[in-house]
């Protein structure tokens, strides 16, 4: 009897298992034996445990004990493109108004066949909002082969043709249909050969064209930077080898950006004509238009 109560004693022991991971010793069940744990009213103490208002203790098995070695991570958060690197597909992806103000005071560069730059900092644009601006083309969501770049991923160039000779250069944002009008650039590279491309059409080629009327609208800057349908329509501005765009000296602030109605769109209904969704920089020389109105509304705020 007394070596059936030994074998039994040995077999406990082999299959009793210490367990620390909780930082308390308990003795664990294999399946063979049931085993007791720790008796009541002998528990350890876990570093840095607390007690409640019960006065129980927080070192149940359930609870969780931050360690002293943790630390929370740190934020992150993209790092803002330096001045002339090219602007990712992500700055792009963004909701049509939000593109036009961003687009403000970058860089759009033209690579020449012979390896010259024409470039020039946008100071005015336009947002166009899809199937419900009835000034858009992809109003009531027109998808013709014309604007099927609007459809396109953002920062699709759309290129078309108004007057029957003048080329106009949008870029597509976020959302179906969407996309900003470029309607004026200040003039930063080949200045001389802007000068040149912009003569051909004017009855006296020879005649000096000041600098801030180089680029001083939508027609204009296309010309001036050798920007067409055929060569620029549907090309990505993320991707292309010889167009894009560089950051320039970092985001326009909101009291520097002039908000007032679109040029040309009367043939929108009331609300749209009315709709405040064209935006310049405030002093700059080189847009388009200025709209005084807009302007003494900002001075007075």
């Amino acid at each position: 009897m007394n070596a059936a109560v030994a074998a039994d004693s040995d077999c406990r022991q082999c299959c009793m298992v210490t367990d620390y991971s909780l930082g308390a010793r308990k003795n664990v069940n294999l399946g063979l034996h049931t085993m007791p744990g720790p008796k009541k009213g002998r528990k350890r103490k876990h570093e840095g445990s607390t007690t409640d208002s019960g006065g129980s203790s927080s070192n149940d098995s359930s609870a969780t004990v931050k360690s002293r070695y943790f630390s929370a991570p740190k934020s992150i958060t993209k790092p803002k493109p330096k001045k002339g690197a090219r602007l990712p597909a992500s700055f792009f992806d963004k909701p049509c108004e939000d593109l036009a103000k961003s687009l403000l005071g970058q860089r759009l560069v033209h690579l020449l066949g012979s390896g010259e730059r024409l470039s020039g900092t946008i100071v005015e644009t336009e947002a166009y909002l899809g199937k419900e601006d009835s000034a858009c083309h992809s109003y009531k969501g027109n998808r013709s082969s014309r604007v099927e770049a609007m459809y396109m991923s953002p920062g699709t160039c759309y290129v078309y043709l108004i007057y029957g000779m003048y080329d106009c250069l949008n870029i597509s944002s976020c959302g179906d249909g969407q996309a900003v009008l470029i309607r004026a650039l200040e003039p930063k590279e080949g200045i001389l050969t802007m000068c040149k491309y912009r003569g051909r059409r004017r009855k006296n080629p020879t005649k000096e064209i000041k600098t801030r009327d180089l680029c001083s609208g939508p027609g204009k800057l296309t010309e001036a930077l050798q920007i067409n349908r055929a060569e620029t329509n549907k090309v990505n501005l993320a991707t292309c080898s010889n167009f894009w765009l560089e950051a320039g000296q970092g985001p326009v602030e909101a009291d520097n950006i002039v908000v007032c109605p679109r040029i040309g769109v009367d043939y929108a209904t009331p609300e749209w004509v009315k709709k405040p969704l064209r935006y310049y920089i405030r002093g700059e020389q080189c847009v388009s238009k200025r709209n005084k109105e807009a302007e003494k509304a900002m001075e007075s705020t």
